[in-house]
């Protein structure tokens, strides 16, 4: 088994067909088109099959990887040729979120290629792994989650933000640019990654800002959505740091890839998820059952984010126990998704 089996296994099962598959439910929203047909789902379906090549690879047999890829190729450009033709079929023009999700997709093609071309170049294989590496996390995984949240906040948090669209039309260059810089710079020469951080910075500051200035008496409650979306962006800023860190030889590798699960996706997930769950469980004239279940899927959010962050800063310090604090969080958040599913909302009298 290869060392990055496991990280592997989580994003390649878990992470890859996850975003994918709620791209196809944000993409009917998005181009205010019909909702997603069932053959929509195939490449969520080529998705989960190549992550479990890919898997299957790095625990039993390398030599097979390259289908994974390939397979992975096919999702990914079924996928942009769906959404194309979902935007050229609708009137007037989308919601800027939907280029983002092109550029999430388009970094991920660019991560498959150098990974399946490595395969070609062994001589070259570190390097475009480092690439392949880069690019998935902050291209494919961080272009879709900063799409998706500053939109999702503000209707999680029920406030106006004017500058949303604003903020995702003029800052997607800066942020692929900046992808572009740290990817190549992992890869190949170092100096280019720090100066792909600070051209990262820039928007991300502006992001943050207002959840910390003009927006934090809405988005850090103790229950609810917005406190872990919101830490989730705090997550990738810190990640983003330790990873300049890694750079400078401050900080090893693995524990800045290990503390990215705990910092950022499950923050995320899990404030997406007690939002969006209750809507995909519940029919349209279920208003009052949509509502109790965020309440219950929300309750504590505050508590669960501060053991996934304190977990993942313990990961990033090399302190294996903050584990124990993640999977408190986690089994917590479990817990409440299970009462989910058997909840039966109260009588009227």
């Amino acid at each position: 088994m290869r060392p990055s089996a496991p990280l592997h296994l989580i994003f390649a099962i878990g992470i890859l067909p996850l975003i994918l598959g709620a791209m196809t439910y944000f993409v009917p929203v998005l181009t205010r088109s019909r909702t997603a047909e069932p053959q929509s789902l195939a490449p969520t379906l080529l998705a989960l099959i190549a992550g479990s090549l890919v898997s299957f690879s790095l625990f039993y047999s390398f030599s097979i990887y390259p289908y994974a890829a390939i397979t992975g190729l096919i999702a990914v450009i079924w996928q942009l040729i769906w959404i194309r033709g979902r935007k050229r079929a609708m009137l007037g023009n989308p919601h800027p979120g939907l280029l983002w999700y092109q550029l999430a997709l388009g970094a991920l093609l660019l991560g498959l290629v150098s990974i399946l071309a490595g395969y070609f170049m062994p001589d070259h294989w570190a390097a475009l792994r480092r690439f392949h590496l880069h690019v998935n996390i902050l291209g494919f995984i961080g272009f879709t989650a900063l799409g998706t949240l500053r939109v999702l906040l503000p209707t999680t948090g029920s406030y106006p933000d004017p500058q949303a669209g604003v903020w995702l039309l003029r800052q997607w260059p800066w942020l692929v640019g900046g992808t572009l810089l740290i990817a190549i710079g992992a890869a190949w020469y170092s100096p280019l990654a720090l100066f792909g951080l600070i051209v990262w910075l820039i928007p991300m500051g502006q992001f943050l800002l207002p959840l910390i200035t003009t927006h934090r008496l809405v988005i850090w409650q103790p229950h609810g959505a917005t406190t872990p979306l919101a830490c989730a962006v705090i997550g990738l800023l810190i990640l983003l740091l330790s990873g300049g860190a890694h750079s400078l030889g401050w900080l090893s590798a693995p524990p800045t890839t290990q503390a990215f699960i705990p910092l950022f996706l499950l923050p995320l997930v899990t404030g997406a998820s007690s939002h969006l769950l209750p809507l995909w469980m519940t029919q349209a004239q279920q208003r009052d059952r949509e509502l109790q279940l965020r309440i219950l899927l929300g309750r504590h959010s505050a508590g669960r984010s501060a053991l996934f962050m304190l977990g993942g800063l313990l990961i990033l310090a090399e302190q294996g126990w903050g584990l124990l604090l993640i999977l408190v969080g986690l089994l917590h958040y479990i817990i409440r998704v299970v009462m989910a599913f058997f909840y039966k909302t109260p009588q009227k009298l």
